[in-house]
């Protein structure tokens, strides 16, 4: 089922076919609880596929009800069905974690120092403060290494106020490789949302540069009276994340200002990746299913002006770049895209690559979570703010007082 109308499905980027996968996917439904994948497309009007996948007994602090995005509805429906099954295996549960001090684990053998996870400042820790720990491979180098549980599970509980448990990191796959891989884009996508909310980087992708099947897209939108705006940024490691914004200013509803985000070393593959996501937001708003929409109370008391303000602040005075100056870094394979990932976090100063399989042996997918050290997160929580902004934020700070000499 790969063809050239869906670049998401492009040869080299999954180890299975659509068809394959989704086959696998069905046979895994029961066992993880899953009890329908629902197509939601038709809520909205722009016809850019969407399902939810619903598992009831999701742990309290995950969503019950997910989401899945494609370009075609078949990918959109594996797209929901792999979002399901990964969370299933976040969870903790069945798991025995290891419960000690990190004075204690580092004399065990290798283990993380928590302060490199960006914890939130005014925390709690302590090196002597007992906390869970579970066993990670070092991708790099081959080792294994203790990490904070924190990072791992998701729901866990809030340790030491170090930070919330999140699935940042978490991804499929048809083999770990290809999860991994995945997994490193998402935490790639997050570092530079942090860099460009935080430090206002990166620049407006002008529309007529962006490849003709994006422009139809971005043309239902627009036939729908919806502002489309697409911005891309780099956080310094040489991986372009892209963002869109879309802005309906026909239903002119502070709930209807959304956006999404997608990371690829194929340019193409990540515009589409937030394009698609950008309406799989507006469906989620639309269908009213999932528990995080009370993470966003705050919009719906707010005027659909007083948003749109947040908006165009955030995107104002961007500059503006072709579409066609983003390098696609891609190499074709799944082994040779993750090779480049691993040479660009090393070469930006993130040397400590942490990854666990998290599904069982005789699932047919897997299941990983990644955790990289130094990647940003005071976009989700101002209080996490790590070296890497720090030091970018003081530069530009002595770059303005210089007069731009630095």
């Amino acid at each position: 089922m790969t063809t050239t109308a869906d670049p998401l499905l492009a040869a080299g980027y999954r180890a299975r076919s659509l068809a394959e996968t989704a086959e696998l996917a069905i046979a895994c439904l029961e066992r993880c609880g899953i009890s329908r994948i629902a197509d939601v497309t038709e809520l909205d009007v722009l016809g850019i596929p969407v399902f939810h996948s619903v598992r009831p007994e999701a742990a309290a602090g995950l969503n019950t009800v997910t989401s899945g995005k494609g370009v075609t509805a078949a990918a959109a429906w594996v797209s929901a069905a792999l979002e399901a099954i990964e969370r299933t295996f976040c969870e903790v549960r069945g798991r025995t974690v290891l419960r000690t001090s990190y004075e204690e684990a580092d004399g065990r053998g290798l283990a993380l120092d928590p302060r490199r996870l960006v914890p939130r400042r005014g925390h709690g820790w302590r090196p002597d403060s007992v906390i869970g720990w579970w066993p990670m491979r070092e991708v790099l180098r081959d080792v294994e290494v203790l990490v904070p549980a924190l990072a791992v599970f998701t729901p866990y509980p809030y340790e030491c106020e170090m930070f919330r448990s999140n699935t940042i990191g978490l991804a499929s796959g048809n083999t770990h490789d290809e999860a991994l891989l995945h997994a490193l884009y998402e935490l790639v996508e997050h570092d530079c949302t942090a860099f460009a909310e935080k430090l206002r980087l990166g620049f407006r992708i002008t529309e007529a540069s962006l490849p003709g099947q994006a422009r139809a897209l971005i043309e239902r939108f627009s036939r729908a009276g919806i502002e489309v705006s697409v911005f891309a940024c780099d956080s310094g490691l040489g991986m372009y994340s892209f963002y869109v914004t879309a802005e309906d200013t026909h239903a002119q509803d502070a709930m209807l200002i959304n956006g999404g985000a997608g990371c690829s070393l194929d340019p193409t593959v990540a515009l589409y990746r937030a394009l698609t996501e950008t309406a799989q937001s507006r469906l989620a708003v639309i269908g009213g299913a999932r528990e995080d929409l009370d993470t966003q109370a705050y919009r719906r008391h707010a005027s659909y002006d007083s948003m749109k303000d947040i908006l165009h602040a955030w995107s104002a005075e961007r500059p503006t770049r072709s579409f066609d100056d983003i390098p696609d870094l891609s190499t074709g394979s799944v082994d040779g895209d993750l090779a480049t990932v691993l040479d660009r976090l090393r070469g930006g100063g993130l040397d400590v690559v942490l990854s666990t399989e998290l599904s069982p042996p005789d699932l047919p997918f897997s299941v990983v979570k990644a955790v990289v050290p130094g990647i940003e997160f005071t976009h989700v929580d101002h209080r996490r703010v790590g070296t890497r902004i720090t030091r970018a934020l003081a530069k530009i700070r002595a770059r303005e007082t210089s007069g731009g000499d630095l």
